[in-house]
């Protein structure tokens, strides 16, 4: 895949140009719009990144000259957390998504696996199809499409529950991407990313003056959303204040701005998501419970990996597919590797496994990712034999994977979470399941 990199700051621009080339992306890179757009006249793109804030045309202009030049091409807009509602704007006029900076490589490949996942959906060159990125043919996973498909245009908010890792924005995506709204902004905000005030003020805006250091007013993401969908990551994580005036705006479709008399009607189509089991936290009282009963009337569950095993294959094919160094080198999965990354029970579900097959892939000095390798990434994954079964439990095998990782990040909570590629939440949680103490 070929991608465009356009931003004026020369230490962010060379570092992810160098990160994407090492991972196997062809990659050129423009400090302004003007060149940016010289560039696009002359060669084709897959994907773009651009800067919002440039001195000669900023994020909005470069995007509508894209569309001139490469109406196909995915325009990703980079900005700061203060001008999301301008990403929102670039949107409209095309832009694919936007990231906020400062951001990491990982962010950035996600999002150019996403852009490919949903070009390849249909099953082009011999990857298995998936609808809107999601991969499988499972019960479960077949279950999850047909729930999709059958809300995708119920006029009501949509709770998507899984664990960390699972899929559930893809599956937040899909509900929109195939749905009269589709044309209209897809806006994500991740509630445990964020201050209770800063998140408010995020949802809801202000007027001019609402609190100090409010110089000029400024459009929520509900404002911004009209017309579209509001995506609520992590909702678990809104405290009770701003669950009332969410649960006001499902019930009215009104809401208030900070420090403002008026009211805002808008059509926004909510969907949220939570990786906590959320009647827990009702039982807990840490969600309201009308709130609950306003969100849970078109329910999603995503199953975790572990519960459909059988689409681990047709997710690392699909994984590869998605990998420009995988298809130069022509790089494929051994049966007994394969066999081993089966029987592994996946804490961090899909993610974890995409994160798995990529450093396997980069180890090998093959064409194939061997038993060796996936043994030296999880050394206490039994060994699968024609003979004997595994006989460790699911639950012993996340256990030790956790035990293992935390060792080898010296128990730091936080590294050990993001190597696992979970929240620190979900760590502190399975630790207490299984009693996890540091020896």
């Amino acid at each position: 895949m070929n991608i465009l990199i356009v931003d004026d700051d020369n230490i962010f621009r060379k570092h992810i140009s160098k990160a994407l080339v090492r991972r196997g992306y062809k990659v050129a890179s423009a400090d302004n719009g003007k060149d940016a757009v010289h560039i696009a006249a002359d060669m084709a793109f897959d994907v773009a990144f651009v800067d919002m804030k440039m001195p000669d045309m900023n994020g909005i202009e470069v995007i509508r000259e894209f569309k001139e030049i490469q109406p196909h091409l995915k325009s990703i807009i980079l900005t700061g957390y203060g001008s999301i509602g301008t990403a929102v704007e670039a949107m409209k006029v095309g832009a694919y998504n936007y990231l906020t900076k400062p951001c990491e490589i990982d962010e950035l490949e996600a999002l150019i696996r996403a852009t490919y996942m949903e070009r390849m959906g249909d099953g082009d060159e011999g990857q298995p199809a998936s609808y809107h990125g999601i991969v499988g043919a499972s019960p479960k996973i077949q279950k999850v499409i047909t729930a999709i498909k059958r809300v995708k245009d119920f006029p009501f908010p949509v709770l998507i529950c899984g664990e960390s890792g699972t899929g559930k924005e893809l599956a937040a995506r899909a509900v929109h991407f195939d749905s009269k709204r589709k044309d209209r902004p897809l806006i994500a905000i991740n509630c445990a990313s964020m201050k209770p005030e800063l998140l408010e003020n995020e949802l809801f805006g202000h007027v001019k003056g609402a609190f100090t250091g409010a110089t000029n007013s400024k459009d929520g993401l509900l404002k911004v959303a009209d017309g579209g969908t509001l995506f609520i990551d992590e909702i678990g994580d809104m405290n009770l204040t701003v669950q009332a005036s969410l649960l006001r705006f499902l019930e009215t479709g009104i809401f208030r701005p900070l420090g403002s008399t008026n009211e805002v009607k808008v059509d926004v189509r909510i969907t949220a998501a939570i990786n906590k089991n959320i009647e827990e936290e009702v039982k807990a009282k840490r969600f309201r419970h009308d709130l609950y009963y306003r969100l849970n009337v078109c329910r999603i569950d995503i199953p975790a990996l572990r519960e459909r095993k059988e689409d681990i294959p047709l997710l690392v094919k699909h994984f590869l597919a998605a990998s420009p160094l995988a298809q130069e080198r022509k790089v494929a999965v051994s049966p007994v590797a394969m066999d081993l990354l089966t029987s592994y029970s996946w804490p961090g579900n899909v993610r974890e496994l995409f994160n798995t097959v990529s450093r396997a892939m980069l180890l090998s000095n093959e064409a194939s990712i061997t038993r060796a390798i996936i043994s030296s990434l999880f050394p206490y994954i039994p060994k699968v034999s024609n003979h004997t079964p595994p006989v460790s439990s699911l639950d012993d095998l996340e256990k030790k994977h956790l035990e293992a990782s935390l060792r080898a990040n010296g128990w730091n909570i936080s590294r050990t979470a993001a190597a696992l590629v979970i929240d620190r939440r979900t760590l502190q949680r399975k630790i207490a399941k299984y009693q996890i103490s540091k020896q």
